[in-house]
């Protein structure tokens, strides 16, 4: 398998698998967390540059990605703020551009930037509501797009979007991969908070009272 085979081959199945890791269990495993959106967020920016500085060399940009991808990790991990603000910014992007593209329409990139700058600062303000909510939903948006990546076999450069599929099937999938995407995401965000509340509950049981 080459380079660009692999470049269009690992995205969907690994977007599957951080996806189920996020979206149900996103705050109980916050370290890995930040370390696996740190390293897509950062993947992404680096794929973009190598495509621009090779446009015809997959190689390039995945070489550019994987090595943007770990220093963004790292980042997230070492510098705790800012990965919480990565993680809100993210959900901000995907709540952005999952509507856009169900929808049809290209995303707005000033409105996926200050969505992402809101949902950043509000991450930072609410830490742990915020964290539950944006890895249930980013997770379940990776879950989901990967999926039905996997499923339809498309081998595009926009591995990860719910992208123009709905162009065939007069924009169902588009509204499907959309519920899919809310729905998982709510499961998500619920199966946390629970589960949060019970390893709290645990940590700090209430005092028994005399009899």
């Amino acid at each position: 398998m080459n380079a660009t085979e692999l470049a269009h081959a690992l995205p969907a199945p690994v977007a599957v698998i951080a996806g189920i890791l996020i979206c149900f269990f996103g705050y109980r495993i916050l370290k890995l967390t930040l370390a696996i959106i740190g390293f897509i967020a950062a993947a992404g920016a680096g794929w973009t540059f190598g495509s621009s500085l090779a446009p015809n060399n997959s190689g390039v940009a995945l070489i550019c990605a994987v090595v943007a991808g770990i220093i963004g990790a790292a980042l997230c991990v070492w510098l705790f703020f800012l990965g919480v603000f990565v993680v809100g910014a993210s959900a901000g992007v995907i709540v952005g551009a999952a509507f856009f593209n169900a929808a049809g329409n290209q995303p707005q990139p000033i409105l996926l930037v200050v969505l992402a700058v809101v949902f950043g600062i509000v991450a930072l303000v609410m830490q742990k509501f915020m964290i539950i909510a944006s890895t249930a939903f980013s997770g379940s948006y990776l879950l989901v797009a990967g999926g039905i990546h996997l499923l339809n076999h498309t081998h595009d450069d926009s591995l990860l979007w719910f992208d123009r599929l709905h162009a065939r099937s007069s924009g169902m999938l588009g509204y499907v991969a959309l519920g899919l995407w809310i729905a998982l995401g709510l499961v998500g965000l619920s199966f946390q908070y629970r589960h949060s509340q019970l390893r709290e509950k645990a940590a700090h049981p209430e005092p028994k009272s005399p009899p």
